[in-house]
């Protein structure tokens, strides 16, 4: 089973946009007052959500290629003969993704990373994100390439050689997309969390945003888990028994001050996500193992909770 952590939005503020916001020292958060401290955290942030968008947008395609057609055309290749199983070819269809990401003033420019971070960030991160671009463009058109290939049935003249190359060049890719997709995540790690530790100072609903952030975590400990066949039923009941009592404290925290930031919805609704997540693991359990077919219905389950955090947190 391939395991799919689905990386997840930062709360962030509206905040009234000025210019010259670091400081002399290139320090992104020393900055001459707060609210040019705030401003800068929240660019950060703003830039960091618009990442997190565009990689749910390709990630999902490309998991979708991964976990679907690409076993039917590894096949193909290896035995040389046309597969008898349906090819869905839909891994790449609906909207169209851009490293352009939201809309109006809102809108986020990826390949532009020196408008919401410092320069020396900044010049770590664009490469990464051209290199993802153009990576998961190349794995689409090899994909589109391969579905010209099986429907004229060319493999026919060159007994599957081709193939084997699109095959390979899907590989590289893929690999390629995800490396510098890691990469990215972890060079800009430290200043995304001194941004949100920024945002959330004195918020009214700290608590409960801190309370779902650490939830999250286990919940993204409870999908590796379930996705390694090696993982000993014990390790993931223990892991249960602890999303079932952050289900239970996060009704412990302040309702009226959720109602007030208009938060409740959402925050309820991500708790009751997860509690119909944690039925599909109460009923794979029972039988002692973790099959392929509880793992996708658990993950489904799993990018529906990390859509109702998204939307707490926005």
């Amino acid at each position: 089973m391939k395991k799919i952590i689905l990386s997840a939005l930062l709360f962030s503020t509206l905040l009234a946009c000025k210019n010259d916001s670091t400081s002399p020292s290139g320090n992104l958060f020393e900055t001459t007052n707060e609210a040019d401290t705030n401003e800068s955290a929240n660019k950060v942030i703003s830039y960091y959500n618009a990442f997190i968008e565009y990689d749910s947008s390709t990630s999902k395609k490309i998991d979708n290629l991964l976990n679907n057609d690409y076993s039917k055309f590894e096949k193909m290749v290896t035995t040389k003969q046309k597969s008898n199983t349906i090819l869905t070819w839909i891994a790449f269809t609906g909207l169209k993704t851009s490293t352009t990401v939201g809309y109006g003033t809102n809108q986020v420019d990826l390949m532009k990373p020196e408008f919401y971070l410092d320069d020396a960030l900044a010049a770590k991160i664009k490469p990464l994100i051209l290199e993802m671009s153009e990576s998961f463009t190349a794995t689409k058109n090899t994909y589109e390439e391969f579905k010209k290939y099986f429907v004229n049935e060319d493999y026919k003249d060159d007994n599957w050689e081709k193939g084997s190359q699109f095959l390979s060049d899907i590989d590289k890719n893929t690999v390629a997309f995800y490396k510098n997709r890691d990469e990215f995540l972890k060079i800009i790690d430290d200043n995304v969390s001194s941004a949100e530790e920024k945002i959330l100072e004195n918020h009214p609903i700290k608590d409960a945003i801190l309370h779902t952030k650490k939830t999250l975590k286990i919940v993204d400990e409870m999908i590796v888990q379930v996705a390694e066949e090696t993982t000993p039923i014990e390790a993931i009941e223990k892991t249960y028994s602890t999303l079932e009592e952050r289900v239970k404290t996060s009704k412990e925290i302040n309702q009226e001050k959720l109602k007030e930031q208009n938060k409740l919805d959402s925050f309820t609704d991500f708790y009751d996500e997860i509690e119909t997540m944690l039925g599909s693991i109460r009923k794979a359990k029972r039988d002692g193992a973790i099959s392929d077919n509880d793992y996708r219905d658990i993950n489904y389950k799993y990018s529906n909770v990390i859509s109702n955090y998204n939307r707490f947190v926005k």
